[in-house]
């Protein structure tokens, strides 16, 4: 399966520890060059988002995007029907070559993104897939970008959507509600965090997330909310009650 990696020119440590990892598993993957928060203007930051003046989105969070944008560019330029895409600090937590082989094709006209972390484990009942022997389930709620396979349907989707860059690259749920795609959280984690090497990224993301949430994130995430077609937002209502009504029968 065409993989790509997150990584930026000056970690080193981090790229010769992803290439290994894919290498236990027969993986090669690309290194697309990418964006660095430390080496990108305000001006450059400012043309590269949606309304600066309100997006809430830290320099780390923009660039991050940017760099899996950048993944879906490439993949529907070069006509890819699905790919997977991991971050530098991932490490495989099981053997993921029997699941990634149960991608077919056909696949690719779907609007999809199978998430491998295990951090996003809200899902609604029913429409469950199984792939490669794995068990996926729809999913609710979530956050991560650690690792996932994602569509080329679903890659144009998001690269339109997200061209100039409006939200973090890993907020399933509110891509989900504009209809952009569907998402699918596993029985079990495939893809984790290297306990070196991602400790500081989840510190820096939680760090980011907080500021976000305190400062006008609420209010820019309202703005677009309402923006969504009524249409969606009633399957939305109707999810939220499935989701529910999954827990309290847990």
């Amino acid at each position: 399966m065409k993989t790509y990696v997150v990584n930026l020119p000056r970690s080193r440590e981090r790229r010769e520890s992803i290439l290994a990892e894919c290498a236990r598993f027969g993986l090669t993957p690309e290194i697309l060059p990418c964006i660095d928060s430390k080496e990108t203007t305000e001006a450059e930051i400012r043309r590269l988002v949606s309304d600066p003046e309100k997006n809430p989105l830290t320099r780390s969070e923009i660039c991050c995007t940017l760099n899996h944008v950048d993944f879906y560019r490439d993949m529907v330029a070069k006509d890819i029907p699905y790919a997977l895409i991991l971050e530098d600090d991932s490490v495989f937590a099981l053997d993921p070559q029997q699941l990634l082989a149960g991608f077919e094709p056909s696949m690719a006209d779907a609007p999809d993104i199978y998430l491998l972390t295990h951090r996003s484990n809200q899902y609604i009942s029913g429409d469950e897939r199984r792939i490669g022997g794995v068990c996926f389930y729809r999913g609710w709620g979530g956050t991560g970008s650690n690792g996932y396979v994602i569509t080329k349907s679903a890659a144009a989707n998001l690269l339109r959507f997200q061209t100039p860059i409006r939200f973090v690259c890993d907020w399933w749920k509110l891509f989900r509600m504009y209809g952009l795609i569907e998402f699918y959280v596993p029985e079990r984690e495939f893809v984790g965090l290297h306990q070196e090497l991602g400790a500081d990224a989840v510190s820096l993301l939680e760090e980011a997330r907080h500021a976000r949430s305190v400062s006008m994130g609420k209010r820019y995430f309202r703005y677009f909310r309402r923006q969504v077609p009524l249409r969606f937002r009633a399957r939305h209502l109707f999810d939220k009650l499935r989701y529910w009504r999954r827990l309290r029968h847990q």
